[in-house]
Order: C-alpha cells, then structure tokens, then sequence
C-alpha cells in the first residue's frame, strides 16, 4: 500500500482526521514520560469481553497501543497480540512490562506505509483505544476491514464530545474526542455495528462484517 496523506491546515501543519494539529512522535514521548495514561478498568474489560467475545489463539492488532495495557489485557485472555504505536517511549514502556505472546512494533498509522504483518485476512480482532480522533479514521477503517478475517471484529473506545461543548481539539490536545455524528460515520460499510458507554465521556464501539 501507499504512504497515507495526512491533510494540512493553513500553516502548513499536518493535521489529523479532526483538524487538530498533528501530535508528533516527540510530544507523544514526553507524555508517557510524564503523563497518565488511562487505566484498563475492570468494567471495560468485562463490556469488552461480553460484546467482542475473544477467544484463546485468536490474532489480535492493537493500535495506538501506548504502554501496552489493552495488548496485555488481549495476552490475558489467551490472544496473540502484536502492539503498534509511533512514540518510541510508549513502546519502551509497554515492551519493559513483559508479556507472553505479545510482540510490539514501531509504525506510524497516517504517516507509513501498512505494516507488512497486517496482511488481508489475518486478524481476527483490531482493537484502538482513544485513538481515532487523532488518526484518518476513515481510511484507516477500510484498511481494518481488509486485514481481518470475515469473522472478525473491531473495537474502539473514545471520548465524546458532549453536545454544546466547544471544540477545541488542541485545547487539551492529548484529550481529543469525537462527536455523535462523527460516531455514526464510523459504521460505514459494516454490516453490524453496536455502541455502548462506559461513562458519559466514553463509548465503544464494535464493528463486523466490513464489505
């Protein structure tokens, strides 16, 4: 596949799916160096588990995986999980805490070519974290559908922008969401699609049978 465009605003910044100005692999680092990554609660991880239905020996794609924490929920579960983020920190982090069955790689989502291990049919789950807002979701998610299995299952959890909030994306830039509507797209070529909160400021999101 072909290097991924991400949009630029009028500086000449890259942007991301929402406009926001592009974090770089830098300020990600300093963030996990100094910052507080949102736990794995027990309730997600049950909702999770309910809804997606993992399985041991399953193949699993975490994105955005910061630290490590959802891959090593997955690995808990009896999943082959392989880790991806562009922040050489969060990676230093995530691989430092050990896991079996776990394997962690360096790549830039919007800025790199797909990674050569997410080839067509191989996962049976793709998971990302409160990461969309950040990322070209649109295009990232036809890629997701491609590379998994046609049982496969996608999940993510964000942030939502409550109605008559302001947006300012950059506000608080490590704390960007996405809004109803925004969610809605989300579905877009996908047979099945089902929404749950795990509090007013969060919500997931699982999809099946992209076509």
């Amino acid at each position: 596949m072909t290097r991924s465009q991400a949009s630029t605003d009028a500086t000449g910044h890259e942007t991301g799916s929402r406009g926001g100005e592009r974090l770089s692999p830098e300020q990600w680092d300093h963030w996990y160096q100094t910052g507080r990554p949102t736990m794995v609660s027990h309730k997600e991880a049950q909702l999770f588990y309910d809804h997606a239905a993992p399985r041991p020996g399953m193949s699993a794609v975490d994105l955005a995986c910061g630290n490590g924490q959802w891959t090593r929920q997955l690995a808990a579960w009896g999943l082959n999980v392989s880790g991806f983020d562009f922040s050489a920190e969060a990676l230093r982090q995530a691989t430092a805490a050990g896991a079996a069955d776990v394997t962690y790689a360096h790549w830039d989502i919007d800025g790199d070519p797909i990674h050569p291990s997410l080839q067509p049919g191989s996962a049976d789950l793709v998971t990302c974290r409160y990461a969309l807002p950040y990322l070209q979701y649109e295009r990232l998610l036809t890629d997701v559908g491609r590379w998994m299995r046609p049982s496969g299952t996608f999940y993510a959890l964000v942030y939502v922008d409550q109605p008559g909030e302001s947006r300012k994306p950059d506000t608080d830039p490590f704390h960007r969401g996405l809004t109803e509507r925004e969610l809605q797209t989300l579905s877009s070529g996908w047979a099945f699609r089902r929404t749950y909160s795990l509090s007013r400021s969060q919500r997931a999101v699982v999809l099946r049978g992209y076509s």
